[in-house]
């Protein structure tokens, strides 16, 4: 079969209507809003998206796209695009239109001027993406903080086939042995709970333009990307934890949300390491009292932040998802000296769309 790639046109009904039933058939996540939430309201720029049209019947079959998101390192900012919503429909699949969407996705990245694109691929795209040229900057792992054992005890038990029953007496007294940890630790500052930035947004202002100096590699977090990912999201109920100190400064906050009483983070930042363990502890206990189980959270992350996230008490497990980054031939980046930069870090928010 012969296939011709076009670059998707916003103001054709055809292309929009395409787009809809590649999701539908394929992506099954997607819901109402979406479509002008993530590819027009983006503060960094419209999506990039390219069309498989399989050529003799002109119907369109595959797609995919690039999301607009600016990073930084050390003040300086780099235009980039995370790839996402790579469909095809599955009769048209082993015939080669994969390899084409993504070339042509790079070509025109290229030509708008990206520095670089990345990409978090399943397990059955990151053959295509390893192809083009994606290069490993590291593995997603999962970051997981009890808040009560119960669930966890059960089947520990059963594996080792003793009652149920006793999962109660012994979560009762771990959980005063995870509340006594959490009590003794010293955190500092006030916190608040919101899903607006009301009339902190000069504060989160201030603390992003202190984050863009540092050395750590990092997507841009000032207060339009927060309150277009997180706030104006119009398929997930966000909230926000501030950690304010003692002059009512926001100096570290993150995002959440909370399905079946797991506590999921999507993001979060923070002035200077000092204030990274205040915000997790101070977070468990805010969490507590709602008779939520977990906390969990994945990272693309470097060696530096793994080991000071457990130093907050997070256990760690490796994950199948892989992060990749092509650079523009006309400006190669040296990933080797970006990431060397330390505590660098990239949350399931900044991907997972």
């Amino acid at each position: 079969m012969n296939f011709k790639i076009v670059l998707a046109d916003k103001d054709n009904a055809e292309h929009r209507r395409a787009i809809q039933r590649l999701w539908d058939n394929n992506l099954h996540y997607i819901s109402a809003g979406r479509f002008e939430w993530l590819y027009f309201n983006n503060p960094a720029g419209e999506t990039i998206t390219c069309l498989a049209m399989e050529e003799e019947k002109g119907e369109i079959i595959g797609m995919a796209s690039a999301m607009r998101r600016n990073f930084y390192l050390q003040g300086q900012c780099y235009t980039a695009c995370v790839a996402i919503d790579f469909a095809i429909d599955k009769d048209f699949r082993v015939f080669g239109p994969a390899l084409q969407l993504q070339r042509a996705l790079v070509e025109q990245a290229w030509q708008q001027g990206v520095d670089f694109l990345m990409g978090f691929p399943n397990l059955a795209s990151q053959g295509i993406l390893k192809r083009i040229g994606y290069k490993s900057i590291g593995e997603s792992i999962r970051f997981t903080q009890l808040i009560r054992t119960h669930s966890k005890l059960i089947p520990r038990l059963n594996d080792r086939h003793m009652p149920a029953w006793l999962a109660g007496p012994m979560s009762a007294v771990l959980d005063v042995g995870l509340s006594m940890l959490n009590l003794l630790s010293r955190s500092r500052g006030s916190t608040s709970i919101g899903s607006s930035l009301d009339d902190m947004r000069d504060e989160w202002q201030q603390l992003w333009q202190s984050n863009r100096e540092s050395r750590v590699f990092q997507g841009k977090h000032d207060a339009d990307y927060i309150e277009w990912r997180y706030i104006n999201c119009p398929y997930q109920d966000y909230k926000l934890f501030c950690l304010h100190d003692g002059q009512q400064k926001l100096v570290a906050f993150l995002v959440f949300s909370i399905r079946e009483q797991v506590v999921l983070i999507d993001d979060f930042r923070y002035l200077d390491k000092a204030w990274l363990s205040s915000l997790f502890h101070r977070f468990w206990k805010a969490m507590r009292p709602g008779g939520n189980v977990a906390i969990n959270m994945g990272l693309l992350v470097s060696k530096e932040m793994k080991d000071r996230l457990v130093c907050c008490g997070f256990t760690t497990r490796p994950s199948k998802r892989w992060g990749g980054v092509l650079s523009n031939p006309n400006g190669e980046i040296r990933w080797e000296q970006v990431l060397s930069s330390g505590e660098w870090y990239i949350t399931d928010g900044e991907i997972d769309l």
